[in-house]
């Protein structure tokens, strides 16, 4: 995959963008920890997202789903760009809120690697 970093024109691979995308992801996954830690729901609103529970946190993650949806459909790529920051916080939110580890998550995606996408979803219909 081919990525354009913001403000170049020159193209750069997705894998030598991850690590410093990848960490830009654990240092808000570290502040989530922290607001979450500090629990201080009038002055973060993570905080105060997260004391409202996981089906709170849910709702944030449909809600902003639905905006990239919307934002997709209608071809607008800022639009696109920015409901998808919006996911990817809500979703480690969410993550926090249920003790969900990034690290679980990435382990379940490599554990896929490789899987035909058709095999994968009827391993799951069989497994339960």
């Amino acid at each position: 995959t081919i990525l354009l970093t913001p403000g170049s024109r020159s193209p750069v691979r997705c894998h030598e963008a991850s690590m410093q995308s990848f960490a830009h992801l654990d240092r808000v996954w570290g502040t989530i920890q922290e607001r979450k830690a500090a629990g201080d729901a009038q002055g973060s609103w993570t905080a105060r997202l997260l004391q409202r529970g996981p089906e709170k946190c849910a709702q944030k993650v449909g809600e902003e789903a639905v905006e990239v949806a919307i934002e997709a459909s209608a071809r607008r790529h800022e639009g696109v760009v920015k409901e998808s920051a919006d996911l990817l916080f809500h979703l480690l939110v969410l993550w926090a809120s249920l003790g969900v580890e990034p690290r679980e998550v990435f382990a379940e995606l490599a554990r896929r690697e490789g899987t035909s996408g058709v095999a994968e979803k009827a391993s799951r219909r069989a497994g339960g």
